[in-house]
């Protein structure tokens, strides 16, 4: 049993993988919580009958399920997992081991080498997508802040709680895993990336659309920048428009 470590699971409609990931965290980590964003599936039921402390986001997103249950952690090293399944419960040992040496803020997985058997047990077109549209976001994170990361949106990754407070997160959705990075970087956080294998998504489907890459890209140049002379909500409205009128309706590889 890994002492000193708290791992925060954001769910929506995840019951079926839970009732699968649940038991083998508990055997790894006493404290767990499931941040859950207002499912109507049983996942509150299946929390107690795992003995998991379960809370309900404000229903803004992922991010905001993060920032939750960091407060709620009583430990000082934090793990953030999926509840789709497709991360690598055996990384949870090496992701705390690294981060319990002290030596890091916080701790990265990477699927570029790593491997991922979300994509690669498909040939779709969606699939070769989704991947090229992480590598390009990774390859502009790169450029702009001078960093070597190999995948900067898994997020499948530990950090130390009083680390991720002091970020002052903003983002309520799927961009909180830029956020994250992006002033980690600017505030110089020892940061270490490994590898990390990713399984297929058990039950249900991704909840990623295209204008969440886009958002991405306006991201990486916001925090890279000043953000004053950014207008988030100009660019988006923008964004939107554009989608609309092409009809893209693909997924990121995230």
């Amino acid at each position: 049993m890994l002492i000193n470590l708290s791992i925060v699971i954001p769910a929506k409609f995840e019951a079926e993988n839970l009732k699968i990931l649940l038991p083998e965290i508990k055997k790894i980590c006493c404290d767990v919580i499931v941040i859950d964003g207002h499912s109507n599936d049983g996942t509150e039921d299946i929390c107690k009958i795992n003995a998991v402390r379960f809370y309900l986001d404000n229903n803004l997103g992922k991010g905001d399920a993060q920032k939750i249950g960091a407060n709620y952690s009583l430990n000082e090293n934090i793990i953030f997992f999926d509840a789709d399944g497709s991360h690598d419960i055996e990384d949870i040992k090496k992701i705390y081991y690294y981060l319990n040496t002290n030596l890091y803020d916080i701790i990265l997985t990477s699927r570029k080498t790593g491997g991922t058997l979300d994509t690669t047990s498909s040939t779709s077109i969606i699939g070769l997508i989704r991947s090229t549209g992480c590598d390009l976001l990774t390859l502009l994170f790169n450029k702009l802040f001078k960093t070597k990361f190999t995948d900067i949106l898994y997020s499948y990754k530990g950090i130390k709680k009083k680390n991720f407070l002091t970020l002052n997160l903003s983002e309520n959705g799927f961009g909180v895993e830029i956020e994250i990075l992006a002033k980690s970087v600017i505030k110089k956080f020892n940061i270490f990336e490994i590898e990390s294998r990713e399984k297929k998504r058990v039950h249900g489907k991704s909840k990623l659309s295209t204008i969440v890459g886009l958002y991405f890209i306006f991201q990486i140049i916001k925090y890279s920048f000043n953000e004053k002379f950014f207008n988030k909500k100009l660019i988006l409205i923008s964004f939107k428009k554009i989608l609309c009128y092409f009809r893209i309706y693909e997924s990121w590889y995230v």
